[in-house]
């Protein structure tokens, strides 16, 4: 008879805070700017806000002191790097917040419906209500393609500058957003090391995407 293979090791509440005090820079811009994707359709305002949920819900699995209405999320400390567990904590609460969002707004159009039972010609009047959402739907898929090859030319850029931290710096901060000022802070550079990361950036971009300009 095969036996039973342990139970996952989840992570202390001293481990699981000294990990999040230990993310680099770098993986914290990865964080938010992969909230800024998932916050869209949403309950929360802001990629501030699922990123905190996403902090809190494994604080409180990690803590064994869960109240009655929260809801946590233990790290599997052996298994997936404290980086990835937020990314993918952050995906299940986007996920489930859309469906609850979504839920919610059916049971209300039902309830408008009335008796009467004419569900579909309240759905169809209440369409006026999420015409921007429709269109930023329609605009996600148009476009997928695009952000797939450009996702593609980053890997390869990063791939390139893997051991080249500076520029490592410049690209993170430029897919994020970030002000240069914000940059230079938050990686400690001063804005010479910058020009100059910016300028080796520049350059092999044009070697390695000869084309990229005409496309």
């Amino acid at each position: 008879m095969p036996t039973k293979p342990p139970s996952e090791r989840h992570a202390t509440i001293e481990e699981l805070s000294r990990a999040l005090t230990t993310l680099t820079p770098a993986e914290l811009l990865r964080l938010f700017a992969r909230a800024r994707l998932l916050v869209w359709g949403t309950e929360y305002s802001n990629p501030q806000e699922l990123f905190n949920e996403a902090v809190k819900r494994s604080l409180v699995a990690a803590s064994d002191a869960k109240q009655d209405g929260e809801r946590g999320r233990p790290w599997p400390i052996e298994r997936v790097p404290i980086a990835a567990f937020l990314s993918g904590c952050m995906d299940s609460i986007a996920n489930a917040s859309r469906e609850s969002l979504g839920q919610a707004q059916t049971d209300r159009l039902e309830a408008l419906a009335g008796e009467s039972g004419e569900v579909d010609t309240v759905l169809h009047r209440a369409g006026r209500w999420n015409t921007d959402v429709v269109e930023q739907a329609i605009e996600m898929e148009d476009t997928l393609d695009r952000q797939q090859r450009a996702q593609a030319d980053v890997q390869t850029i990063e791939g390139h500058f893997r051991n080249d931290q500076e520029v490592l710096a410049v690209i993170e901060g430029e897919k994020a957003g970030l002000p240069v000022a914000e940059v230079l802070a938050l990686f400690d550079l001063d804005q010479k090391a910058y020009n100059s990361a910016r300028r080796r950036l520049r350059r092999q971009v044009d070697k390695l995407m000869p084309g990229r300009k005409q496309r």
